[in-house]
């Protein structure tokens, strides 16, 4: 929803954020293409910073790689690979239970993320000020709360501040997109002893 009811406050048409729905699926990606284009970039730029962000599902791949293993179900299985799939699906106990926590999470994503953002284009068109609801700050409020069972884990909780850390600090310095790929680094203090 979030998504959508920003593209409305731009202007932008709804089949713009619905297509990036069905087709690109990340939704990271997906909010900064809307921001290139709602500042004026250019379609190209918007879909370079979103594969830059992107670059951040290589370590999903390698950490689902033997959930979505199969002649035509890598395919899917990598569309959808995303920041909440791969999340419920470590977060499991047992190689099946992690297995159809991510197919069910992915699948489910990918039937629920172009409805929200279509009704999310329509509730963002009918108020002046989605940010006024916080529609804006429900994707990564989501995303935050999905990282607290990792967390528990001292390695990890050290490589995740380490790495937004990092993001913090270059945040200010570098282009959209890339303090995220930065904070991979953070991975080097989760390396086991």
């Amino acid at each position: 929803m979030s998504l959508g009811s920003l593209a409305a406050s731009y202007g932008l048409a709804l089949w713009i954020p619905l297509c990036l729905s069905v087709f690109v699926l990340a939704g990271t990606a997906e909010f900064i293409f809307i921001g290139f284009l709602a500042v004026g970039g250019s379609p190209i730029a918007a879909a370079i910073a979103g594969l830059l962000v992107n670059l951040r599902h290589l370590p999903f791949g390698i950490a689902v790689n033997e959930l979505i293993r199969g002649k035509y179900s890598r395919y899917f299985g990598a569309h959808i690979m995303n920041d909440e799939s791969v999340l419920f699906g470590m977060a499991q106990p047992d190689f099946e239970t992690k297995k159809a926590a991510y197919w069910l999470c992915g699948i489910c994503i990918m039937l629920s993320w172009p409805l929200g953002v279509t009704a999310g284009y329509f509730i963002g068109s009918a108020i002046p000020d989605p940010k006024t609801f916080g529609l804006d700050a429900i994707f990564p409020a989501i995303l935050i709360a999905l990282t607290f069972n990792a967390l528990k884990n001292k390695s990890t909780r050290k490589a995740a501040f380490a790495g937004s850390t990092l993001a913090l600090i270059t945040t200010p310095f570098l282009a959209s997109g890339l303090p995220i790929l930065i904070s991979l680094f953070g991975l080097i203090f989760d390396r086991k002893k």
